[in-house]
Formats: C-alpha cells, structure tokens, sequence
C-alpha cells in the first residue's frame, strides 16, 4: 500500500484544522449565546479552554494521522477517525473544566462545539481528498515511477494502473521476465535488466523507483538505494514477506542501529492511554454509584452462608497472574465438587462450563443471569489488573493446555466484557472464542470497545448471560 508522505504539508494541514477547531468553539460560544442563553463576552475561562484547544487537537491530530492527505482511505474510515479524535478531545476539554473549576463554561457550548468542529473538520478533509483525486485522475499531483519487477510482479502494476486516485504513473518497467514483457510491452516501455539505474535516473525525470521482485538480493539492492538517495529520488521496496505477515511493521532504531520491527498487537500509544482513563473514570463511578446496590447483593450472598466474594488466581497482560474478585455464585466448597461434575462439562477445550450448573446458589443463578457477579471485577480495572473491555482472564491451568498460537490473546489486558461474551456467550465452540479473542485484538479501538460496551448493557437490560 503505497501513500504520500510530505511531513510539511502534514503539519500545515494539522495547524489549520486546528485553527479551523479553535473557530468552531468561538462560533459555538457565539450560537449558545444568540439563541439559547447570554453568555459573559469577557469571561477569560473560555479563553482559556480556546488555548487548551491548540495543544489537545494538534497532539490528536499528529497521533491519529489526520493530517495526511491519504490516497486509499475510505471517506466512511476517515468519517469515523474524526468522530474518534473530536470526542476523545471533547472528552478532555470536559475533564479540563472539572479539574481547573471553570464554571462560567457552559457544557452545551462543549457539545455544540463538538459537532459543529466534526462537520467542519471532516467537510474540509472530504473536500481536500476529493480535489486531489480528481487532480490525480486528470494526471496531476502524480508521480512518475520506475517499477523493477519480475513475474510475481504483475498483480501489483495491475493495482497501480487500475487505481489513478493514487497518483502514480509508470514511466517504465526494468525486467528480463518474458512474462511481463509480453503483458506490458504495449503499454509502457520495458528497460533490460543490466541497465545502469543510475544512468536511467540522471537521463530521465523520475520521482520513486519501486522494487517488487519477489527474490531479494541484498547487494543489489543496497546498489539501488545508493543510486536513488545520492539524487534524492525516493526509492520503496515493495515485499512479498510484508503481504504473507498480517502484522503492522514500522521502522524503529536502537542505538542508531535500524529495525524492521513486525507488532502482532494494538500499538496506538495515545488510543490506548485513553483506553486506560477511561477504564479508571468510568470503573471509579461505577463502584461510587451502584455500592449500595453492590452493598445489597453482598448483604444477600452473606445471608447464604459463607463469604461475599469469590476470589481466583487468573492469567492478565503477557502472563502476570492476579486475584480476580467476582460476587460469589456458587457454594463454598464448589471447587472440590468440580472433579465429579467433569463428565457433564459443555464447553470443548481446556475450559468448564455447565449450563444448569448444580453448585450455583439460588442468588448466585440470578447474578450470573443479569452478569451482575462480574461487578467487583471493576476494582480489578482500578488497580490496573483488567480492563473493561478485553479478552476474558483465563485461570494458569487453562492456559497450560492452550495452543501456542491461543496464547497471544495475553497480549492484551483482560477485561469484564469482551466481543465472545456479546455474541453468543457459551454457545460458541471454544476455538471460536479464541479466534473471536484474535479478531478484536487486530481491529482494536476505542470505537470497538464502545460497541461491546453498548451490547454488554444489552445482554445485561435483557438476561442473556449465563
């Protein structure tokens, strides 16, 4: 996948939205004022909420890589981005208000902002991207490319030639293949081999060489890359092996020394700092708000016989084992009446799952039903041992018998709730629940989890759990 990279451009685009944002709020500060209620015109807290704005949409902004004018991505992607990026700095503004008291602010500017600045934000990429299209299809804003190819190599030209959104055009192919001179000699000149590509890119105008030959030789390559970079033409190696590895690679360097480094899991530092603040806020209000009710249920448990919480050894992040605490359900001695009931075990693989489950308490059926016996998990999130969303907290001994590849759903810290619990609970198999683990692990976001949170409250409002 190939895009354009101009960091000066990013940045203009970065500093203008946020000019565009910082508009929106004074806009929305003068829409409040006009049509719902007189606002203080020389109240310096909304100066100070307009300079908060700067920092907050400019870090947002570089972080999610809204300042790209992206040749591939979709303008339903985009319109989500900007939805992700506008509340998490909406979300922020709001906590700024709380924590620095500024009380003449009024929360509906806040929200009024909010859409107003997405509308505007989007408008203006949607815009943006869409003249640059078309500026690319009349064959401007294009780039003249010089493809070294072989006969793996004709999926990719037929991408580049099929797609002139992407603005590039082929000057030539480099290649000895008589395949892909029989499929490309009418269409673009075919340069032998042992041209000199040094001579080739003194002689004629060329922005990027790319290199999609599927057998790498390294000093060849070297010799390429030397040949571009001491006249500054850009140079990309377009790999079977990056197609074959479904991970996100980058280069990063230590010590100065480069790395191709391959990441099997979410790597958004910002997304999921914000992931952690928000399993922190919302966690804290949850156990402020329903500890009465929380109070209730353990007064309920106690009346029984035996203890209030059940308390487990589970596997977190990367392997670190925890207590989990979870609303008993069961009777005390439920774990020494496991060994007789294995016969009658429902779920495949290394876990035990009864429906009908004798051990359950009259209570502790109830809680399972409506999930409420998950409640004392959220003091796990304020610790830092779970998340609210997330894969489920296996014990060690179910971890022993996991697959090597069942393992890297440890990669990312449990949660409460998780995408196999709102789609279908114990009637999936036990490899599903896995690959369901895998699937929210590589398309995680802060929008995922918002989804699985809005199910999660409907298998609660509506008894689903088991």
């Amino acid at each position: 996948m190939l895009k354009e990279r101009e960091p000066v451009l990013e940045k203009l685009s970065i500093v203008f939205q946020t000019f565009l944002t910082v508009a929106c709020f004074f806009a929305s500060k003068i829409l409040v004022n006009i049509f719902v209620a007189p606002i203080p015109q020389h109240s310096s807290q909304y100066k100070i909420i307009a300079f908060l704005i700067i920092p907050i949409w400019i870090l947002i902004m570089d972080q999610t890589n809204l300042g790209r004018i992206g040749r591939l991505k979709m303008y339903s992607t985009l319109f989500i981005e900007y939805i992700t990026a506008i509340s998490i700095g909406t979300l922020l503004l709001f906590s700024s208000v709380f924590i620095l008291d500024l009380n003449t602010v009024s929360r509906l500017v806040l929200v009024l902002f909010a859409v107003i600045d997405l509308i505007v934000l989007y408008s203006f990429k949607y815009v943006l991207s869409s003249t640059m299209k078309y500026f690319r299809r009349q064959g401007l804003n294009s780039r003249l490319i010089l493809i070294i190819a072989d006969k793996e190599s004709d999926y990719f030209i037929d991408r580049l030639i099929e797609t002139k959104d992407w603005g590039y055009r082929i000057w030539a192919i480099m290649s000895d293949d008589q395949y892909i001179k029989d499929k490309y000699n009418s269409e673009f000149l075919i340069l032998p081999y042992e041209h000199d590509l040094s001579v080739i890119i003194d002689e004629k105008t060329i922005d990027e060489v790319i290199y999609c030959k599927s057998i790498f030789d390294q000093n060849e390559i070297q010799k390429f890359i030397y040949d571009c970079a001491e006249v500054g033409v850009v140079f990309r190696l377009q790999s079977q092996l990056l197609n074959c590895v479904k991970m996100q690679s980058s280069l990063s360097f230590l010590n100065q020394m480069p790395f191709l480094t391959f990441r099997n899991t979410p790597d958004n530092y910002l997304a999921l700092k914000m992931k952690s603040f928000l399993d922190f806020i919302i966690s804290f209000l949850v156990l402020i708000i329903l500890s009465p009710f929380m109070l209730i249920i353990g007064l309920l448990i106690k009346l029984d016989g035996g203890p209030i919480f059940f308390l487990q050894k589970r596997m977190g992040l990367n392997g670190r084992r925890f207590l989990c605490y979870k609303f008993r359900t069961m009777v005390v001695n439920a774990e020494n009446l496991k060994e007789s009931l294995m016969s009658q075990n429902e779920q495949d693989g290394p876990v035990f799952k009864i429906k009908n489950d004798p051990r359950i308490t009259r209570i502790g059926r109830f809680l399972r039903k409506t999930s409420l016996d998950e409640l004392p998990q959220f003091i796990n999130v304020l610790k830092g041992n779970m998340s609210i969303v997330g894969p489920r907290p296996p014990i060690p001994a179910e971890v022993k018998q996991y697959q090597r590849w069942q393992n890297r759903r440890l990669s990312m810290k449990p949660g409460i709730t998780c995408i196999w619990q709102v789609s279908g609970r114990n009637n999936i198999p036990f490899e599903q629940w896995m690959k369901l683990d895998m699937q929210y692990i590589d398309n995680w976001s802060l929008k995922l989890d918002f989804i699985i949170l809005l199910k999660t409250v409907r298998v609660v409002l509506t008894g689903d759990g088991q």
